[in-house]
């Protein structure tokens, strides 16, 4: 047994090597010094401790790396690059800052901390043990889920995910969504979490916890860029996230088609033009449509309100009745939705003198006359159809 913990402490690499390690301090405390003698040094989850490594150069080096992490966090390492080395030297290697990983499975790990030293002429690496605990009270927001855009005058759904990353249970927590520049926000009460999940009671005990939180944009807000802030907090502990978001207006959200914005009209002469109003938005939209007064032509709408479904689209008639004076007139039709304007067409129609004979109006004339020869035979048929006798109906008694 005496053998197995030795093992479990020593380098993995002999001081014979490159450099001699006479010792290795982390947050001030030795994990190993000259005389194999090893500490059980306490980090705790989060933590960002100073590092610094005392050695011996054995030969002469130069490209002289020092790198240290903690095993399976590869990515998180940290490194410093030392002066070349003198063969019977000793050197000193600090102002090294690792951060200690936050997320550990349970509430007391070991953790291994691995030390490498390189150079031209070879390397070491060696490892030691850290004893890891959590903080007594963590809470972490493991995840948030939004969109990055949102019209306003709707609602931004926050999906977000809390986890207890403390060593003891977190009692009323609470989790709040906003805008703080616009003044918005919106909080809910996601409970309590244990320090671990409880595989026989998961409806009790659980670690972590996700609820989805709807956030109202008012439709009076100005479009820009803003900052989402969601928080989670109680008595004993807090954490926020940060994300961009854009606002951006209802007109931003609708588009308006015009299929032809220009017609030709005899004085007196009254045709229709039509909108297609498109609703690219997540939520249903009221529109008006507004025609502004113009000179030369009589603007009006048969349907002047208009509610469309999110992802729809409808078409609106403008009818444009010309004057008496022969010209080309602009008009205009404003539309709105919730008090803002989202778009404002602007079509033309030039009037000419006398009756314009086009090929839509012989077209309209030719369907007027063939609906007028259907109906002319189905009266026909209705009068010349002789009445059926109608049937006799026998009675019996009982």
């Amino acid at each position: 047994m005496t053998i197995l913990a030795l093992l479990t402490v020593m380098p993995l690499v002999a001081a014979t090597g490159v450099v001699t390690t006479n010792s290795v301090e982390v947050d001030g405390m030795y994990v190993g010094s000259e005389g194999n003698t090893w500490h059980n040094v306490s980090v705790e989850a989060g933590q960002v401790v100073p590092l610094r490594v005392e050695f011996t150069a054995n030969t002469n080096a130069s490209d002289v790396e020092i790198s240290a992490w903690i095993r399976g966090h590869r990515s998180d390492s940290v490194s410093k690059d030392l002066p070349d080395l003198l063969e019977g030297s000793n050197y000193n290697a600090k102002k090294l800052s690792l951060r200690i990983p936050s997320d550990l499975d349970e509430t007391e790990e070991d953790l291994v901390l691995v030390i490498e030293i390189e150079t031209d002429e070879g390397s070491i690496k060696e490892e030691y043990t850290l004893k890891a605990q959590r903080e007594p009270y963590k809470a972490n927001i493991l995840f948030v889920e939004a969109d990055k855009t949102v019209v306003a005058g709707s609602s931004l759904p926050v999906d977000v995910v809390v986890k207890n990353l403390g060593r003891h249970e977190l009692e009323d927590l609470v989790v709040s969504v906003g805008i703080p520049e616009l003044g918005l926000e919106k909080r809910a009460y996601f409970g309590d979490l244990t320090p671990l999940d409880d595989w026989q009671d998961d409806d009790e005990n659980e670690d972590a916890v996700e609820r989805r939180i709807y956030l109202k944009v008012p439709v009076s807000v100005n479009a820009g860029d803003y900052e989402l802030v969601v928080e989670v907090y109680n008595e004993e502990s807090n954490d926020i996230v940060k994300r961009d978001i854009a606002v951006v207006g209802t007109e931003e959200a609708t588009q308006v088609v015009v299929p032809v914005s220009s017609k030709e009209l005899s004085t007196g002469e009254t045709k229709t033009y039509t909108l297609v109003i498109v609703n690219a938005g997540k939520n249903i939209g009221v529109y008006e449509i507004i025609p502004e007064t113009a000179e030369g032509v009589i603007v009006s709408v048969s349907n002047p309100v208009v509610t469309i479904p999110a992802g729809s689209s409808k078409a609106v008639e403008v009818e444009v009745k010309a004057g008496s004076r022969e010209g080309t007139y602009n008009f205009a039709v404003g539309v709105t939705s919730q008090g803002k304007l989202v778009k404002r067409v602007v079509m033309n129609a030039n009037v000419v003198k006398g009756k314009v004979v086009r090929g839509d109006l012989t077209i309209l004339t030719i369907i007027l006359a063939i609906i007028f020869v259907v109906l002319l035979i189905v009266l026909i048929v209705l009068l010349t159809r002789k009445p059926t006798k109608a049937e006799e109906l026998e009675e019996s008694y009982y």
